[in-house]
């Protein structure tokens, strides 16, 4: 059975996504999957885009792509996100941009749903604003397991009898409890949140169901530079710490 890659919220870091892919080919992994918002805050949207293209990796769309749209989806974002969002529209291609919002909101591969907000297939929703209803979260979707990202954090929540209960997810290999169903948060590559600057993804093996969280270090002076040199809000740059 295969062993997925799984990552989320690149946000035009191009430096922490090339270090992510060096680490995640040392691994014995099929296939790679993307969960959405690879641009937006960050100075190299096309070379992520085009890397995640090269390398064959399927991803949803974010809350970030289509902000991308249209005047309408923009308004849902603070000022500095939507100028940067104006920023990498500026810095795209017609056929980044055509490729960006032409992602499916969610997918279900190996027995899994895959989706940015919150499922079954929200870009926007955060997870974290229905933590008191996780039980109706679960009846959302029909598959055992779903990987979400948005908050880029990382969480995951186990759901058996009507019971939800909140897990931790640190690094390294966590074996999935037999008889649950199970909604992870994957964290960022790009702009990590979780008190660990480090860029994050995990691989699932399929058939031990076994979550292997990966924190990998990069480059974030390069980043940061690169930020400030755009013109970008310095802030995104100084969240990278």
């Amino acid at each position: 059975m295969p062993r997925i890659a799984i990552m989320s919220d690149i946000h035009g870091n191009f430096e922490a996504l090339k270090e992510v892919f060096r680490d995640l080919d040392k691994r014995d992994v099929t296939e790679t999957y993307c969960l959405g918002d690879m641009v937006g805050y960050g100075p190299q949207p096309r070379e992520c885009v085009d890397l995640l293209r090269e390398r064959g990796v399927e991803c949803t769309m974010g809350n970030h792509e289509q902000g991308l749209i249209n005047i309408h989806y923009l308004r849902r974002f603070n000022q500095p996100a939507a100028d940067a969002l104006r920023w990498t529209r500026e810095a795209i291609d017609r056929e980044t941009y055509d490729w960006l919002t032409s992602r499916h909101k969610s997918i279900v591969a190996h027995g899994c749903r895959m989706v940015h907000g919150m499922p079954p297939d929200s870009v926007n929703e955060y997870l974290w604003r229905h933590r008191h209803r996780m039980a109706e979260v679960f009846a959302d979707f029909a598959e055992p397991i779903c990987f979400v990202g948005h908050t880029h954090d990382l969480k995951r929540y186990v759901h058996r009898g009507g019971v939800c209960e909140e897990r931790p997810l640190e690094v390294g290999a966590t074996e999935l409890e037999p008889d649950c169903r199970h909604l992870i948060n994957v964290g960022a590559v790009g702009q990590p949140r979780d008190g660990d600057n480090r860029a994050k993804y995990l691989i699932f093996d399929t058939d031990k169901k076994v979550i292997d969280l990966h924190a990998v270090p990069y480059d974030i002076r390069k980043t940061a530079d690169l930020i400030a040199h755009s013109g970008l809000h310095r802030g995104f740059a100084d969240r990278l710490w």
